[in-house]
């Protein structure tokens, strides 16, 4: 299928590419006046636009400095083991958490669900291959990307719904890639580089006039994401780490999330995961 792309609009692709870019380079973010013994957050980068925001509002009520150190998932946890050091984990998948349960990396009586993620399929804004369904990823030549299997559970997910659908083989011949994380995977769609994808609902609202999604019907699905945040077993201001976690948790914090297309109640995440 030749690809191609309009001036104007490769225009604000590359504007959005580099922002997408800088945000998964970004190691760490102080959203706060310089002081001394700054809170530590280590954080999934799929929840950097709502923690920058949310760090800016407790900024601004509590006076407190807060460093936070993107990157995948995984990437941070094991960051945060090797250096020992943190108060505050946010997990973008309930994998990663269980994992840092499992490690003792963090307190288990403090692990809070923070909002909730769906798989949909996502493809370019205008569509060219016309996907409208699951089985349209299964015509031939149709290109379907996914994340990684082994790293993210979205990439565990996918493979499942295609099974579940009776279209695990098809479409399985037609996976040209695996994106290293979801927001590679959105690059991808909007550089128009596959026909459609695999990804977070919530992925949306960070390129809403570059691609569309397509909601899948709870029988179609076989789970969703739970980003989960808690206080690490490193901390040294458990008082000071906890108040951070109850304003992150908290209806101000949850109505930021909900802002940038998370699903932040369970009656919502109902309508698609019953």
């Amino acid at each position: 299928m030749q690809k191609s792309f309009l001036p104007g609009r490769l225009t604000a692709l590359v504007g959005l590419i580099l922002a997408l870019t800088a945000l998964a380079a970004l190691p760490g973010l102080s959203c706060a006046t310089p002081g001394s013994a700054p809170l530590s957050v280590f954080a999934a980068a799929g929840a950097k636009p709502a923690l920058d925001e949310i760090c800016r509002l407790y900024e601004a009520e509590y006076g407190a400095e807060v460093e936070v150190t993107y990157g995948g998932g995984g990437e941070v946890l094991s960051q945060m083991e090797l250096a020992r050091t943190g108060d505050v984990y946010v997990a973008p998948e309930q994998k990663f958490m269980e994992t840092a349960v499992e490690k003792a990396l963090v307190l288990p009586e403090t692990v809070t669900a923070i909002a909730w993620m769906v798989p949909v399929i996502a493809v370019p804004a205008d569509n060219p291959a016309g996907i409208t369904s699951l089985a349209d990823l299964a015509r031939p030549g149709v290109q379907v990307a996914i994340t990684r299997r082994e790293t993210t559970l979205l990439g565990r997910y996918a493979p499942e719904i295609f099974a579940q659908a009776g279209l695990g083989d098809a479409i399985e011949a037609n996976i040209v890639t695996e994106a290293a994380r979801p927001d590679n995977l959105l690059t991808m769609l909007v550089m128009d580089q596959v026909d459609a994808g695999i990804i977070w609902n919530f992925y949306a609202t960070s390129a809403p006039d570059e691609i569309k999604i397509i909601y899948l019907s709870p029988a179609e699905l076989t789970g969703v994401g739970e980003m989960r945040a808690a206080l690490t077993a490193f901390t040294e201001d458990e008082t000071a780490a906890r108040q951070f976690l109850d304003f992150l948790t908290s209806a101000e914090g949850k109505q930021v999330f909900a802002s940038l297309g998370y699903i932040t109640t369970e009656e919502e995440l109902a309508s698609y995961w019953p």
